[in-house]
């Protein structure tokens, strides 16, 4: 390869990233904030002492190692207490994963495969829509990323150095003090060293010493937590058997039913014909593999024991081996016209679909923005807040934030500590359309003499009688 060509090649891998920063930009607040994105908002309120936020935190958002909101009180504190600010976070998040998925791939191969994975990755809607949620799960796949990247070294016999075993180790504990479940890559990283032992003899010295010090650290700084979600006999979400059963997420994590199950089919078809030298060959395919089965298979497992708790934003690294393990197989195509088909295939729908999810987009968080236009164009500026999970608190915090004329427009109450001289007011109900039941009839005297409604969002005028 010419040195001209590397440059190229180079080239081409930068304006891929650029084009995916692009994307996540186009529409960054496309939507307003939904409920758990208010909760990290809230919490992370940079005027708040570090101790009132870690009270917030354990209030209200216990399920979810505390870390990212901490970046993010760091970053509003920065940058600015502002809504829109925050999603720039998630971006930088986003952006930065997608250098590691080509730096995975190249570290695997050492030729042109690693363009099509930081393609895939960049054209990714998933990794996109999460790149402008105010919530860790960009974080969450940024350092898993560099999590598996820095594995990858550590177990190249050709690359034994100290710095490598430092990185992995220090970002293999950020990764897993993000959330949970990405401890289901640290035991497929152990189950793998395993498989490599028992079959090829294979003694990773620097990634069993690796592992000592990981859990050492780990337990060090999340110890409490682990006490605490363990103790949960129900999880906050029910068993989402449907979606799992409904091609293992996939239609969730490529847009569609049609690219979902088109994703998958040639995930499994590859993995078929290349099963000998996934199974049995000394590379690291088996790695990335082993990844994607314990994704579903331990939190399945947790979930017979104790509790449902899969959710597919919580495995949104799974979307790492995918993204490393096609454009790898297809690569190892004998058959040139046969693998230039399935590559031109494979980039055909995941454009058309890219463009079909960025263009046709629709809104599907609550749109509290336009709710308050509405009422902004009426006499009366009282609004009362009504969620059955009693979280007003946090609501009313985004909604004075995310315009400066909105605190001076608005008068905010919460509905249990409604005032009873409040003669005329709005009640503004969260999510009446999934289940919330706005118990608005509990009102005694009062009368609706207006209604609005936006996406999740309906709002009622009320007076009294």
């Amino acid at each position: 390869m010419s040195e001209f060509s590397k440059k190229n090649k180079f080239i081409l891998y930068f304006f891929f990233i650029f084009l995916g920063l692009l994307t996540i930009l186009y529409q960054i607040n496309f939507e307003d904030f939904w409920l758990d994105e208010m909760h990290s908002f809230w919490i992370a309120d940079p005027n708040l002492m570090l101790n009132e936020t870690i009270l917030r935190h354990n209030k209200s958002d216990y399920h979810n190692p505390i870390l990212f909101n901490l970046v993010l009180k760091n970053f509003l504190n920065l940058f600015g207490y502002d809504p829109e600010v925050a999603r720039y976070l998630s971006l930088i998040f986003g952006f930065l994963s997608f250098f590691i998925f080509g730096l995975i791939t190249y570290e695997i191969k050492k030729d042109n495969t690693f363009l099509l994975t930081t393609l895939l990755a960049c054209l990714s809607i998933y990794i996109i829509k999460y790149s402008q949620e105010v919530r860790p799960y960009s974080l969450l796949l940024l350092t898993s990323a560099l999590n598996i990247y820095f594995f990858l070294k550590v177990t190249n016999e050709k690359q034994n150095n100290k710095k490598n075993v430092i990185l992995f180790v220090f970002f293999s504990v950020i990764n897993y003090s993000t959330n949970p479940f990405s401890l289901i890559i640290f035991f497929s990283q152990i189950f793998f060293s395993i498989y490599k032992f028992l079959l090829f003899r294979k003694k990773y010295i620097q990634l069993y010493i690796s592992i000592i010090l990981i859990v050492i650290f780990y337990l060090f700084f999340n110890y409490r937590y682990i006490l605490v979600q363990i103790s949960f006999e129900n999880y906050m979400l029910s068993s989402d058997i449907m979606n799992v059963l409904d091609g293992l997420y996939f239609p969730r994590f490529f847009g569609s039913k049609i690219m979902g199950y088109f994703y998958l089919a040639m995930l499994l078809s590859l993995v078929l014909k290349n099963r000998r030298k996934i199974f049995l060959s000394n590379n690291s395919y088996i790695f990335f593999l082993i990844i994607i089965i314990f994704s579903f298979l331990i939190p399945f497992l947790y979930g017979i024991y104790k509790t449902p708790v899969l959710h597919d934003r919580y495995i949104i690294f799974i979307l790492i081996p995918i993204f490393v393990l096609i454009p790898c197989l297809l690569n190892d195509f004998q058959n040139l016209k046969l693998k230039k088909l399935f590559i031109s295939l494979l980039l055909i729908l995941t454009i058309s679909n890219h463009l079909i999810e960025i263009f046709d987009r629709s809104r599907d968080k609550p749109e509290f923005n336009d709710i308050l236009k509405q009422i902004k164009k009426t006499e009366n500026k009282n609004i009362v807040l009504f969620n059955p999970r009693e979280t007003s608190v946090f609501i009313i915090n985004y909604l004075e934030n995310i315009n400066p004329d909105i605190r001076k427009n608005f008068n905010f109450f919460e509905f249990k500590k409604l005032n009873e001289d409040l003669k005329v007011f709005w009640i503004l109900c969260y999510m009446p359309e999934v289940n919330f039941e706005c118990k608005i009839n509990k009102i005694n005297n009062f009368e609706i003499i207006d209604f609005k409604k936006t996406n999740l969002v309906h709002a009622y005028l009320y007076k009294k009688i």
